[in-house]
């Protein structure tokens, strides 16, 4: 059995959680080099985990063997640095969200990916739901017919983190979250790059839409990144769209994710809220399509498996579908750079 060589680039609070535990699940993958800057920890990652290697210099990592994936999950500001050396070594790639956090960087990825022929992913879990994907299909189906207009919100419970307070519900994890990753304005920190990179990568699987202008007013925490954002945009083809995110959910009550998409035939619905994942479909000919999960489900299975998983199938050579891939990253970008350039002008900004 051919086992994929795997390296992770920041193995941090989400990285020791999630992504490595479910790379240690399958028995193709070997678990080959790790990089983390805190040299004090990494023996304690390579006895944990079972890393051939482990450096504090990236670079180290991904060159100590010839490598077939890399999971990218350092920080918001490093990501185009750790992704681009990745992908120039030939290697395939899932990097946390955002890909970038500037569009410029974002088409030199996009440039890259597609030059060297390799798949990047980023793990937005909700992209692999299957009501996601039923959406999209039904609204490429063209059952609601043209769009004109999209709506979503997008709520957790981090305004600790945007406040640079550690989160409370890491606290018996392997390592917490670096509160200055998210709370850092200097570092992309804010709700948008956090968040709402979730959000606009379910939009966007949804209608294959493409930004134009978008304009953003935004709530700022005591840090100076945002705690909220109420943004405004117009699509190529014509199509409006008024999104919304916030920090300020009660802890305990999970968040909400929710995306209306109208066209000139009909309206879809689709609410991932606690217990209760739904998508609902009305037709201007009174045709109705209603699935709902059973309770337990919602934004409580929000999948950290599945991308991963994704990742591995495209390493070894099995069947795949990537639900969050580079031109999907790259338009998601181009919106949350324009949505920062707009909170600083307060004018609207081409993406």
């Amino acid at each position: 059995m051919h086992k994929a060589k795997i390296g992770v680039i920041g193995a941090g609070w989400w990285a020791t959680e999630y992504h490595i535990p479910h790379l240690k699940e399958r028995e193709d993958v070997e678990l080959t080099s790790v990089c983390k800057i805190e040299e004090n920890e990494l023996d304690f990652l390579k006895n944990k985990f079972g890393f051939k290697y482990a450096s504090t210099n990236y670079l180290e990592a991904l060159d100590f063997e010839k490598l077939d994936g890399v999971v990218i999950a350092s920080p918001h500001f490093a990501h185009f640095e750790n992704t681009k050396a990745a992908i120039e070594r030939g290697y395939h790639i899932a990097v946390e969200k955002p890909m970038t956090t500037n569009s410029k960087d974002a088409q030199i990825i996009y440039d890259l990916v597609k030059e060297k022929k390799v798949e990047l992913l980023t793990p937005n879990g909700f992209n692999w739901n299957p009501l996601m994907a039923k959406s999209e299909k039904y609204v490429s189906d063209g059952l609601i017919g043209k769009i004109k207009h999209i709506d979503a919100s997008f709520s957790s419970s981090l305004v600790d983190l945007f406040q640079g307070i550690p989160l409370s519900e890491s606290n018996d994890h392997t390592f917490q979250p670096k509160a200055s990753t998210w709370s850092d304005p200097s570092k992309a920190g804010g709700y948008g790059w956090g968040q709402l990179s979730h959000m606009f990568a379910g939009v966007l699987k949804i209608t294959g839409l493409s930004p134009e202008k978008v304009f953003c007013f935004s709530l700022p925490s005591p840090t100076g990144v945002d705690y909220t954002d109420a943004i405004s945009m117009k699509f190529e083809g014509g199509a409006t769209g008024a999104f919304s995110g916030s920090a300020f959910v009660p802890k305990g009550y999970g968040g909400g994710f929710n995306i209306r998409v109208h066209g000139d035939k009909g309206s879809l619905f689709l609410d991932f809220e606690i217990n209760r994942e739904r998508l609902l479909i009305r037709t201007n000919d009174e045709k109705e399509i209603n699935e709902e999960t059973t309770p337990g489900c919602g934004t409580m299975a929000y999948s950290t498996q599945f991308p991963i998983n994704t990742l591995v199938d495209i390493c070894v050579g099995k069947k795949y579908h990537n639900h969050s891939d580079v031109s999907l990253n790259l338009k998601m970008v181009k919106i949350l750079d324009a949505a920062y350039r707009s909170m600083k002008s307060e004018k609207v900004e081409l993406t």
